[in-house]
């Protein structure tokens, strides 16, 4: 275990504007040289174990994805939530730590005038639906973050679930309505676990997020008992088929 690093705001306002210059770092000489001096290595109080990054996987594909989001979790296990917005933070690892996987897992095949692009969605995480959802390293440790909250016990399981499909992990991690609500999402994962039909099809699935949206508009369903609130999702996915 060491300390984490990130980089200074400078260092880090310096590469978003220069991504079109250093489009051959990124693609193969890396920021080595860069990262030797200046601001790349201010440490934070926070220990992970980025050792285990080296497993990345850089394939696509649910398997992968799960792998991928279970190791940055455990590498990044004592990062808390406000720390895993900050942009520097992921700045760093994707330019330095993880910079072989990044680049094999979002610029590989990408076509010379779409680089820049991919560069700047995969390797900057300045708004938080990039954090969330597009970062190469901050995706991975919020798909994990959302899978233990809402069971602990089981987070792999949950994550071959919501990540099995792209519109059930827009619903379960893209939109806060439903990822902040842990009861409901708790829930709708179960109601999934044991519904083969509705997990597998996405028009249903859609049909049955919109019941739970409009009938659980206004409900604090927080208060719910765990019966009360197992009833009420299973109830929408009767409906959803109708």
């Amino acid at each position: 275990m060491s300390r984490l690093l990130y980089v200074g705001q400078q260092t880090a306002d310096l590469l978003a504007d220069s991504v079109d210059e250093n489009l051959e770092r990124y693609s193969s000489l890396g920021f080595d040289d860069l990262e030797a001096s200046g601001d790349w290595r201010i440490p934070l109080s926070v220990h992970g174990d980025l050792a285990l990054l080296n497993g990345l996987n850089p394939e696509k594909g649910q398997e992968a994805e799960v792998h991928n989001s279970m190791l940055v979790g455990r590498a990044l296990a004592n990062l808390t939530p406000s720390l895993a917005r900050e942009n520097r933070i992921w700045i760093r690892l994707s330019h330095v730590e993880a910079l072989s996987f990044a680049r094999a897992r979002w610029l590989t095949g990408i076509h010379q005038e779409t680089l820049a692009k991919a560069v700047r969605t995969h390797f900057f995480a300045s708004t938080w639906t990039g954090c969330r959802d597009d970062h190469a390293i901050s995706r991975l440790w919020w798909n994990h973050h959302i899978a233990s909250k809402i069971c602990s016990d089981e987070p792999e399981a949950v994550l071959s679930l919501i990540l099995s499909r792209a519109d059930l992990r827009a619903n379960l991690v893209e939109r806060s309505r439903v990822g902040t609500r842990l009861q409901l999402s708790r829930a709708i994962v179960s109601e999934l676990r044991d519904n083969d039909a509705l997990r597998s099809s996405e028009p249903q699935f859609r049909k049955f997020m919109k019941l739970l949206n409009a009938q659980g508009a206004g409900q604090y369903v927080e208060v719910w008992s765990e019966d009360k609130l197992k009833a009420f999702v299973s109830e929408c996915a009767v409906y959803a088929w109708r």
